[in-house]
């Protein structure tokens, strides 16, 4: 099993050792159980004593297995996020590299192109102009340099015309048992809209006047100023999409994501484990993850979620938040505001007085509301095992306590005619604090 181990990650390190040992470790405790149930059983046939569970040799193999595979799968963590920092062990062959240029192909305006690369990295420019160009980097392992030519001069890209536009991909990139990495570079008219496929590498885009579909496995993706609607997905990287001229839908799972200025509307779905910021999104955000529901209108301002933290400020519309074990604060909520969160405090700012119903539900959280002290409301406040605090007075303001519940009814301002707007807040094990905002 050891000298496996090695000889796998030494004759291809792509093989990612160290993730599959984080992923599938359990595997060797099931072999393990395999091993001693086939000791146990030609034990019995030849009438010998059981086998002990462990011997001493089985526990210095087990102990120097965990160590080896917990180096690997440090390794594998450390280069995922700090990509100059090299924890390999050398493999036998050494990499080589050429690059070269595809010849230029006229398209008509408003063609459609699709890149491809099974690995690779793909660079998309919009340009001016009528043609379409395209750069190509090869890289690929091998024992000498003549190995390594033989296996990147097989392997040619091609610019083919398919039913529904062109189409930019390498041919023979997988013969000779081994891939070969294929870096994509094109330049095409801006008219011009284009889907972007690769399994293992990083996607980038800027000045595209149409649509942009991009998928990556393993890798960045960056798309920049495009003119039409933009749709991603990603397994595994980094996500900053900004300057979009229509909607922007991004799906799959991956760690930090920054999207920004966007006319039409920002939906994200999936499990993205690092900071995620939106900024200026003129229709609707969407956000859709294991542990985060939100519904945005006309975000003018910022989005931000981190694994404890919830921020929104400046949105000109309803908006609603679930969510649990985070820290939500909400600032400038121009519209209904409805929050559901567990585990976590709830923080509300209004800089104007509220028009439209405000509804806090909190499981095991405080609740602060920060409301204009000329502000016109009616509330009902309820904190069950907990306290209610309130810089508001008035006649037909109640506050009362029983036993060790805290509660708020009644109306503060208002009588101009129009309805005062309703606010409904529920929190257990927490203090419920109405504030007067300066």
């Amino acid at each position: 099993m050891l000298g496996l181990v090695f000889l796998l990650h030494r004759w291809d390190p792509g093989l990612r050792i160290g993730h599959l040992a984080r992923v599938y470790w359990p595997l060797l405790i099931v072999l393990w159980g395999i091993a001693k149930l086939i000791d146990h059983f030609a034990a019995q046939r030849t009438g010998q004593l059981r086998a002990p569970l462990l011997s001493p040799g089985e526990a210095a193999l087990l102990v120097l297995l965990a160590l080896i595979l917990l180096f690997f799968g440090l390794g594998d963590w450390a280069h995922e996020r700090i990509p100059w920092l090299r924890i390999d062990i050398p493999a036998f062959h050494d990499s080589y590299s050429e690059n070269r240029t595809v010849a230029p192909e006229a398209i008509p305006a408003g063609a459609h192109v699709t890149v491809e690369t099974a690995n690779g990295s793909i660079s998309v420019h919009g340009v001016g102009g009528s043609e379409l160009r395209a750069s190509v980097s090869e890289s690929t392992n091998g024992e000498n340099q003549r190995r390594a030519d033989e296996r990147m001069n097989h392997v040619e890209v091609v610019v083919e015309k398919t039913a529904d536009g062109y189409t930019v991909h390498p041919v023979h990139q997988t013969d000779f048992g081994e891939t070969v990495d294929v870096d994509l570079e094109v330049e095409l008219p801006k008219t011009a809209s284009v889907a972007l496929r690769t399994d293992h590498g990083d996607i980038s885009v800027t000045g595209v006047g149409d649509s942009v579909d991009a998928r990556t496995e393993s890798g960045d993706i960056e798309i920049h100023d495009v003119g039409g609607d933009v749709a991603a997905q990603i397994e595994k990287g980094d996500v900053r999409i900004d300057q979009v001229g229509g909607n922007v839908t991004l799906k799959g799972r991956g760690e930090d994501v920054e999207i920004a200025d966007v006319k039409g509307n920002a939906t994200l779905d999936g499990p993205f484990t690092g900071d995620t910021v939106v900024r200026k999104v003129g229709g609707a955000t969407q956000v859709a993850s294991l542990w985060a529901h939100l519904s945005l209108s006309q975000l003018t301002g910022r989005l931000q979620m981190d694994s404890g933290d919830l921020s929104v400020s400046d949105v000109n519309g309803p908006a609603r938040i679930e969510t649990h074990n985070k820290n939500i604060k909400a600032e400038n909520i121009n519209g209904q505001l409805d929050i559901n969160d567990a585990h976590g405090g709830v923080k509300v700012v209004c800089t104007t007085a509220p028009r439209e119903a405000i509804n806090i539900t909190n499981d095991s959280g405080d609740v602060e509301l920060s409301l204009p002290a000329r502000s016109g409301f009616q509330i009902t406040a309820y904190s069950r095992s907990g306290e209610v605090e309130s810089d508001f007075e008035s006649p037909s303001l109640r506050t009362t306590g029983e036993e060790k519940d805290g509660r708020l009814d009644g109306q503060f301002g208002g009588g101009s005619g129009a309805p005062a707007p309703k606010i409904i807040i529920n929190t257990t094990y927490g203090t419920i604090s109405l504030r007067k905002s300066s």
